[in-house]
């Protein structure tokens, strides 16, 4: 009987012991929510959410939480004790990486410091098509058309051969473009430039092709 006994005790309490360090692992102090996260558009303000208080109620705190690195401006603030806010100047054009790094030795306004995940990022993407002349749709293309397109963002040239090509309706392949610069650009442009197509970029395509398409 006291061999058998033996085993069963080292048994419950190791249990015991594992069950005592999960509860404490669920109770650290920690980020519940970030966002945005990832790859995302219209960006303005960050958001974030601890698990526990971290500033005084009623105080405007000057605790900043993050180490950031983002080319775009912006402040935060404490909306209350558990939610920090990050306010850009203005919404967050294309091709923006921003990196939020928990400052080392942060803690809770009780002293507990910080578990889990300590960075956070989000992109804006690359440069994306707002909208496409002639339009889609449009049936009567020339041999020698030319498209233009406005887009959000200045994209690099080969940004732009890589991910753009036309698709003519039979045909498997997709054609490539070439991208039109210098005076012949700017001449074309003045044709077709309207309020709020600041960033355009222009492309001729293959006879009876359809507009280019981003990839």
């Amino acid at each position: 009987m006291k061999n058998s006994a033996k085993p069963a005790w080292v048994v419950v309490w190791v249990v015991f012991l594992l069950l005592l360090a999960s509860s404490g692992f669920a109770d650290d102090a920690r980020v519940l929510l970030f966002t945005p996260q990832g790859e995302t558009r219209g960006v303005r303000q960050v958001r974030v959410q601890f698990s526990e208080q971290m500033v005084p109620f009623g105080t405007p705190a000057q605790l900043e939480p993050f180490e950031i690195s983002c080319l775009e401006k912006g402040r935060g603030r404490w909306a209350d004790g558990n939610n920090w806010v990050y306010d850009f100047d203005r919404d967050l054009p294309a091709g923006v990486l921003c990196r939020f790094t928990m400052k080392q030795g942060l803690t809770t306004l009780t002293g507990n410091y910080l578990a889990g995940e300590q960075i956070f990022s989000f992109s804006t993407g690359g440069p994306a098509v707002r909208s496409a002349r002639p339009r889609q749709g449009f049936e009567h293309i020339a041999e020698d058309q030319i498209f233009v397109l406005a887009l959000d963002a200045e994209p690099t040239p080969e940004s732009v051969l890589q991910h753009v090509s036309c698709r003519v309706e039979g045909l498997a392949e997709a054609i490539t473009v070439r991208t039109i610069e210098g005076k012949a650009r700017e001449e074309i442009l003045k044709m077709f430039r309207s309020p709020g197509d600041d960033r355009p970029e222009s492309y001729s395509s293959a006879p009876g092709s359809s507009p280019p398409t981003q990839e």
